[in-house]
């Protein structure tokens, strides 16, 4: 019975730590969408769904309470939208993987890349000539059409899921 028991603890023990590191490797996929751009992407489609929304739905007493609902919600939907992505993130590239990409997109020619690549020296080129010509550079080109597939999949329900919630807050 003893050994049952020693048995059961340390299999608790063994999914517990599988699950720090699912959970570790999901927070990581996170903080890579934050460097990469993704985050503020979809921080910026809502910004343009609510300035869409204020010319058809002004300010009035009545949708008062939607209004501040959509105005305080950003971060939750990208949030949301964030946590959509991660397996699909998760099932394309290994932890490894992701920790390499979001390092290039920390550098001083991954910051240049995603704000505006015609400004970049002639060093950044390099840099980002080099991870896209590595292995894991290839990796990623290889996965673009799989990753633009289901990102759009994903995108379009939850931009559809935001606008009817709108709808039914403001009307």
């Amino acid at each position: 019975m003893r050994i049952v028991n020693l048995l059961i603890v340390f299999l608790c023990l063994i999914a517990s730590d599988c699950f720090a590191q699912e959970q570790e490797f999901d927070r990581e996929v996170m903080a890579y969408f934050e460097g990469n751009g993704t985050a503020a992407q979809y921080e910026g489609a809502y910004d343009e769904l609510l300035k869409m929304l204020r010319k058809r739905f002004p300010k009035t007493a009545e949708n008062k309470e939607g209004w501040q609902y959509l105005d305080t919600n950003k971060g939750k939907a990208v949030s949301d939208i964030k946590q959509l992505l991660v397996p699909i993130y998760k099932q394309l590239f290994s932890q490894e993987e992701i920790r390499e990409m979001a390092a290039f997109y920390e550098s001083s020619a991954g910051k240049q890349l995603r704000k505006d690549s015609t400004q970049m020296s002639d060093e950044q080129k390099e840099m980002v000539n080099e991870f896209y010509g590595s292995a894991l550079g290839k990796k990623i080109m290889k996965k673009q059409s799989i990753l633009s597939q289901e990102i759009s999949k994903i995108s379009e329900s939850w931009s559809r899921d935001l606008y009817e919630t709108a709808l039914s807050l403001l009307k």
